[in-house]
Formats: structure tokens, sequence, C-alpha cells
């Protein structure tokens, strides 16, 4: 097993990418990678761990690291190094020393800063790859093939803790001062920098680029390219239907192919080009460094409402998957603080959700995008007071600012399809399965006696009591309020197959209880694992009880707004 170790943003996951060929989200912000990923190269099995300073853990994703390290067979450990931070890195590459592993050093970002690598190399005694737009495989097969990655540890170990630390440092400052020939600063990007993390001008510039981003990609690009897929996808259910009619199918099986499963799953498909294109923008944003300048720009706004600028990641990680929110609020080693980020990332509207407030906007709002804007509006406000259930957050937030690059686009690409793949997963299994439930329940009534009345169904009569509950809504969104814990897409499949009776007003307050109310069972089980049972009860019972507070609220003022 090679095990690839580092500093956070030294370029680990880039690098294990190209190895594996893989398609791992790669960010500039501690957390990205929350668990172990194991891939393939050549022969050899190469694990991707999480980021660390050293061989003491201080958040839950650097125990991944440091368990690993002590309790799995590594073979050999590949060290990457930012060449930029050679003095700082260089302090875990002296405590990986101490473990007598086998060593390769890759260094990465190697543009700006100049080092003597053949006298870094014979100083440590350890084989060294720089690694500039591609990594040099030839030289990489050959020291893996050559077995010859053994070293002798320059660095003395010391009993007293506080004096082992300051002789590395002094050892590697010493290192540092021979190695290192010249270092230039990029003016531009320095300029840039200022800008964005200006305390006054940072919050306006990243909401009117997150504005813009939404814009241009729903009202501009989305739109028409969700217009040209539905209308394709009709005609081929047509064209479908027309060459079923002209065999000697039965009906039923007619029905269940164009009603059932081609219509359920039609208009969700129909959204995929928006979720692609926001992923794609969001994941140029975390390659090229701008969204961790963002979350130290939020902190002292985060810290109002009891986070830190900790919570931000997990939150924007929320907004394409609500278990990924999850899992990386294991970057927090505030245990208080990481529950109540918890609690709070279903607040924020996901991809599912997106496709909600997308088809609800277009069919009752001729695609407002002010409309649009609400929704998240709303979501934010519901957020912040929810907040306030919990007590305020106390820990302090550091964090390493990477430099700013142009994103990569193969980077934005592999993680866009990455990210799209799960979501047309989800299509293909769950929303499926339960598009295929809802045409049976409403295609038959209790005797199984096909082509009856919706009021005779078999649905109808498991609406008409689910209504009793949501007193707020009618039985067809009753029931997709149902069939969308399963998925939330499900929710608009549910109302494509059943058609809806709803208005202007009630679409909307419909819309904000789906984006607020109790998350999809995927949701649910990472609850569980991540807070256990009693606080997944909690938590699920306390999104019921706000969303629907927060409907009835909406909905009694727009009716004296109106």
């Amino acid at each position: 097993m090679i095990a690839l170790i580092g500093n956070p943003n030294a370029g680990k996951t880039t690098i294990f990418n190209n190895l594996t060929n893989s398609s791992e989200i790669v960010g500039n912000f501690s957390g990205v990678t929350v668990e172990k990923k194991i891939g393939k190269y050549k022969k050899y099995s190469i694990v991707d761990l999480p980021g660390i300073y050293s061989l003491i853990p201080y958040t839950i994703e650097e125990e991944v690291t440091v368990d690993f390290i002590k309790n799995d067979n590594i073979s050999l450990i590949i060290n990457v190094i930012d060449i930029n931070k050679l003095n700082r890195s260089l302090y875990l590459t002296s405590r990986l020393m101490d473990l007598n592993i086998p060593m390769i050093i890759m260094l990465t970002k190697v543009k700006s800063t100049k080092v003597d690598i053949e006298l870094l190399k014979r100083i440590l005694g350890i084989n060294i790859i720089l690694v500039s737009k591609k990594i040099d495989y030839a030289k990489l097969d050959r020291l893996l093939n050559d077995n010859n990655n053994y070293y002798y540890n320059k660095f003395k170990r010391y009993d007293d803790i506080v004096a082992d630390i300051e002789k590395r440092y002094e050892k590697i400052d010493e290192i540092c001062n021979k190695v290192v020939i010249s270092k230039t600063s990029n003016k531009l990007s320095n300029i840039i920098d200022s800008i964005l993390t200006n305390k006054y001008l940072s919050l306006v510039i990243s909401l009117l680029l997150f504005i813009l981003i939404y814009y241009v990609s729903i009202n501009i690009i989305g739109i028409r390219l969700v217009s040209i897929l539905s209308n394709t996808l009709n005609r081929g259910i047509i064209y479908i239907s027309n060459i079923i009619d002209s065999t000697n199918t039965s009906i039923v099986f007619k029905d269940l192919i164009t009603k059932g499963i081609l219509k359920g799953i039609s208009n969700i498909i129909s959204f995929i080009p928006l979720i692609i294109i926001l992923t794609f923008i969001i994941s140029l944003l975390e390659d090229s460094g701008y969204i961790t300048r963002m979350s130290l720009m939020l902190d002292k706004f985060l810290r109002i409402i009891g986070l830190s600028g900790k919570s931000f990641s997990p939150l924007l990680n929320s907004s394409t998957c609500s278990v990924l929110g999850m899992m990386a609020t294991r970057t927090i080693k505030d245990n208080k603080e990481r529950l109540k980020t918890i609690f709070l990332i279903p607040f924020i509207p996901c991809s599912a959700k997106l496709t909600l407030i997308i088809y609800i906007t277009t069919v009752f709002y001729n695609n407002s995008f002010l409309m649009f804007l609400s929704f998240y509006l709303v979501c934010v406000i519901v957020l912040i007071i929810a907040s306030l259930l919990f007590k305020k957050s106390k820990s302090s937030y550091m964090i390493e600012i990477p430099s700013l690059k142009i994103p990569s686009i193969s980077i934005a690409l592999k993680s866009t399809y990455d990210k799209v793949k799960s979501y047309l997963f989800r299509i293909i299994t769950v929303v499926l399965f339960i598009s295929i439930i809802n045409w049976f329940l409403i295609s038959f009534n209790t005797s199984f006696n096909y082509g009856v009345r919706y009021n005779n169904s078999i649905l109808y009569l498991i609406g008409y009591k689910i209504s009793n509950i949501f007193k707020l809504f009618g039985i067809k969104e009753s029931i997709s309020i149902i069939t969308g814990f399963m998925a939330k897409e499900q929710v608009v499949s549910t109302l494509s197959v059943l058609g809806n009776n709803l208005n202007k007003i009630s679409a909307y307050v419909f819309c904000i209880f789906n984006i607020i109310t109790i998350p999809c069972i995927n949701t649910v089980v990472a609850l569980k694992n991540e807070c256990g049972y009693k606080l997944m009860i909690l938590y699920n019972m306390l999104y019921l009880v706000i969303s629907y507070i927060v409907s009835i609220l909406i909905y009694l003022i727009i009716r004296i707004i109106m």
C-alpha cells in the first residue's frame, strides 16, 4: 500500500487523480478529503489521506490519517510538499522520517519558488520528484521498481517535546537557507487578493458573484438547455408510445413505460443541464482558491449566528448534496459546533431541492429570477433563526490560504462528472422505483382493477389520509411530500405523474415546506451516522415542526400583502 501524505492544499488529491485516473474532488480548503480514498496505479494500491501538519491529530479527518499510518501496513510514503511552504512542510517530513517507512517526496507548485533539488535530495537522503504540469511517470516507475527508497534519518529525537520541536525547526531553517534559491511574488495576484479579502468589499463581491452565477446559469443558459432537453424527451416519449402502439403490447405495459417510467423521470432529467453548469462553475471557484477566501471573510458573520468559518465548507458542500456537507463537518474540532452545523445543513437547498425550486419558478412564476432568489433568501433566514436553538461556538478559526491560480478545467470537469453521475444514479434507482410505485397505485383500485378513475385509485385513498396531516396542501401534494422523503427529486416526478391543484400562493408555500422539511432518506442515514439515533430523531422532528411553522407564516404574510 502506497500512502499519499502531506499538508492540506499541498496537491495530494490532484496527484491521486492523475495517478489513478480518478474523479475525487479537489478543493483548496481543508476538509475536502474527509475519508481515505483508494485507487490503483498499475500494480500498486494508492490511498489518498486527509491533510495533516504533524502526527498529532487535531480534527476527526486528521485522526483518519494518523490512525491509518499507525495501524495499516504502508509499504511506501509519497510525501507531497508545496514547494512554496517548504519550511513548514518539512516538519511533517521529519516526523514521517521517524517512522522508518520508505519514502519519496513530490514537490508541487514549483512556478514561484526555485529550490536546489539535488542539494535537498542529498541533505534529506530521500528521492525527489518535481511535479510541474505533469508527473514524471518514468522517474516514478523507476523509483517504485527499484525499491531504493530507504534513508538515514537526519533529525535527532529528544525526550523533551518542546526541545524536540525547537531542534527540528532549527534544522529545517538551516536546510531551507541552503536549498531555496529564490522566491518571486505575483503582484497581480496580491492586488486581487487585497480586493477579495477586503473586509468591506469581500461580502459584497461574494454575494454579487453568486447572484451572477445563478442568473447566468439558470436564466440565460440553463433554462434554454432545459427547454431543449424537455422537448426532446417529450418527443421521445411520443415516439416510443407510437412504437408500442404498433405492437400487440397490452395497455398496462404501455402505460407502465410511458406514464410510469418515462414521464416520471423525464422532468427530472431535463434539469440536469442546470446541475452540470452550476456544479462546474463552483468547482472552478474551489480550484482557484476563491472559496477558501470566502470562508475566511464569512467567519465574522458566521460567528454572529454561533458558527465559525469552519462551518462554511460543509454548508457549501451541502448545496450539492446534504450528505457530502455532513461528512465535511468532520473537519470541525469543536463537537458542539459540528453538531450545530449538521443540523443547519438541510436548510441549504441541495441539487435535488434546486430541481423543485426551478420547477415551481418555471411553471408558476414564468421563470422569475427574483422568485428563485426569494426561496434561497427564506432558507438563509430560517437557517439564521434555527441556529439560535443552539449555543454559540467559541472555537477559533485558522485556515491556510492557498495561492490564487487559474483553475484547472480538467479538474472541474472530473468533479462535475462525479457529482452528476451520483445524481443520475439516484434517478435511475430511487426515483425510478418510486415512479413505478406511484404509477401502480394511481392505476389500480383496491380490487386491483386497472384503468380506474383517480378518485377510486389506491393512491387517492392513501393521499386522502395523508392530507389530513398536511392541512395546508391537497391530496396530490401530500403524496408528493411523502415520496419526496425517499428522494427530493421525487416531488417533481410525482407532480408530473399526478398533476397538481396548486396556484401561485400554494405553490410557493408548498416549495418552502419541501425545501425545509425532513430531508431525503440518504440524509437521514447520514444524520444517524454522524450524530446517533437520538439526535437524528430530534433533528427530524425539528425539521418537520420548523417547516410547518414557516409555511404557515409565509402563507399568512403573502395573504396580508396581497
